[in-house]
């Protein structure tokens, strides 16, 4: 005894090709995303490098193990968003450019109280305090930091996970 299922066949290459097609719009939506984050993180490391600047007050020429060294402080240009993940991921952020002066990140979470305070609001996740304490040197630093990066990803990534379950509902009807 035996049943037939008739389209069974046409049903599962539809499920199929909608699978491809659920996967695209997942990876427009975290492309959109990560270039939002980016732009956002542009645009705001343009003030937080000018109150860096400032506080730093012409001390960007930092003694080093070298000797003497003029450090540039205009990291903007070196903001990057790269895929991982066949595009379903993308890391979005900036190279330490010098382990000696790390001005990217100190920029971002201060040093000092001021790393602290940062670092101890409630929407900075363990795995952004652990990042963070990679660079950390002694706690005795006074810059005080001016996010750029953090802000840019909390304020897009807040409805990620609608946008993507609104693409999913959207192509698989």
């Amino acid at each position: 005894m035996g049943v037939t299922i008739k389209g069974l066949d046409k049903a599962l290459k539809d499920l199929a090709s909608k699978e491809d097609e659920v996967i695209e719009a997942v990876r427009k939506v975290l492309k959109d995303t990560a270039d939002a984050i980016q732009l956002d993180a542009s645009n705001n490391s343009i003030q937080s490098i000018q109150i860096v600047r400032d506080q730093l007050d012409g001390e960007s020429d930092i003694t080093s193990e070298e000797g003497p060294r003029q450090f540039d402080i205009n990291f903007t240009q070196r903001l990057n968003t790269v895929p991982i993940d066949n595009g379903l991921g993308y890391k979005t952020g900036i190279e330490v450019a010098d382990r000696n002066f790390e001005i990217e990140v100190w920029t971002e979470f201060g040093t000092g109280l001021s790393a602290k305070e940062i670092l101890g609001r409630p929407n900075y996740t363990p795995e952004i305090r652990e990042m963070a304490r990679a660079f950390f040197r002694n706690g005795q630093g006074r810059l005080i930091g001016v996010p750029y990066l953090m802000p840019a990803f909390f304020k897009n990534t807040a409805n990620l996970v609608t946008e993507i379950e609104n693409e999913i509902n959207k192509n698989t009807k």
